[in-house]
């Protein structure tokens, strides 16, 4: 039994030193991503977390906004580009309309829209990091709340 002993407590000792690490590296990552973790004039880390994730919403919102003005650049450009076919546009040199002789079928709208595998990746990426960011921030919460 008492060479047991010595195993168990070898084997205890090495999860403690794993989960403390796996905490560490957790909390130095979220620092990393939302700044550090400092006691707020009320005491409370959670208001700081409110603060960020709304931060993180609009940061979203505003992406949101950026793809939709890049779409309807695409757009003008597209509407400018048929405009010029069409002859109501002028280039400057020999005032002459532009036609381009490169596209397959007239009048059809070009899609230059991202392959679907690319669309795929990217949903599955962000899934993958809101997954795990949720999971290092419920770990971090439960060892936070058995340690004060």
């Amino acid at each position: 039994m008492k060479r047991n002993a010595l195993k168990w407590t070898i084997l205890g000792g090495a999860i403690v030193f794993i989960v403390l690490y796996g905490i560490e590296m957790s909390s130095a990552g979220l620092e990393r991503i939302n700044g550090t973790f400092e006691e707020t004039e009320s005491g409370s880390l959670y208001e700081e977390n409110a603060v960020a994730e709304e931060n993180s919403q609009q940061n979203d919102e505003n992406s949101v906004y950026a793809r939709k003005i890049e779409e309807l650049e695409r757009e003008l450009e597209e509407t400018k580009r048929l405009l010029t076919k069409a002859g109501v546009g002028e280039s400057e040199a020999g005032k002459s309309p532009v036609i381009d002789e490169n596209e397959r079928l007239p009048g059809i709208p070009v899609q230059e829209d991202a392959p679907a595998v690319d669309k795929l990746a990217e949903s599955a990426s962000g899934m993958l990091q809101s997954v795990s960011s949720g999971g290092i921030r419920f770990v971090v919460s439960i060892f936070d709340g058995l340690t004060k």
